[in-house]
């Protein structure tokens, strides 16, 4: 069977070792294809995953720089601002704290960083109930697997109940 990998982000960029991962993960259980919702992300996308987040009242766990860019954007919702107004601002705060070293999120990096370690989402809602736990436990258990973060069960490593995907860092070979 072959699987479809079927790339919905702004960026559709998944390394040989992410597509081997995933196809051999999702073989194992019997899906004919998986979802990427996200793989990197510029600036802009990442400003407005994080306010989509803060819009569905999702509270994502990030770093003190996510958490800044995060506090602008609560702040100005607070002041009516309009959402291109809060994008603009929050991808200018993006902008800002990259130059100072400080990373908001693991998707939004240069190519370079990119290439060595890919940070995808993969949709468990595009999967039957009976095979998401299963994907997930396949792909937590590949060593090219260094992180998970995933809102299915405390059963794997990495629960977030308000993670909305399946968040896999994928060490390149």
């Amino acid at each position: 069977m072959a699987v479809k990998i079927k790339i919905t982000a702004s960026i559709k960029k998944l390394g040989e070792t992410s597509i081997e991962v995933l196809t051999e993960a999702a073989e194992a259980v019997g899906l004919d294809s998986i979802t990427v919702t996200s793989t990197q992300r510029p600036p802009r996308a990442q400003a407005e995953a994080m306010l989509t987040n803060i819009e569905q009242n999702r509270n994502i766990r990030y770093k003190i720089a996510g958490q800044q860019v995060c506090d602008l954007a609560r702040s100005m919702r607070r002041t009516h601002e309009a959402r291109e107004d809060i994008i603009e601002a929050m991808t200018a705060k993006i902008e800002q704290l990259a130059a100072q070293g400080m990373r908001v999120s693991k998707h939004c990096v240069s190519d370079a960083e990119y290439e060595e370690m890919n940070v995808i989402d993969v949709s468990y809602r595009d999967m039957s109930e009976d095979k998401q736990v299963p994907f997930l436990a396949q792909m937590a258990a590949k060593p090219e697997v260094v992180k998970v973060i995933q809102p299915l069960t405390r059963d794997i490593a990495g629960f977030d109940m308000a993670e909305p995907a399946l968040h896999f860092e994928i060490e390149q070979a």
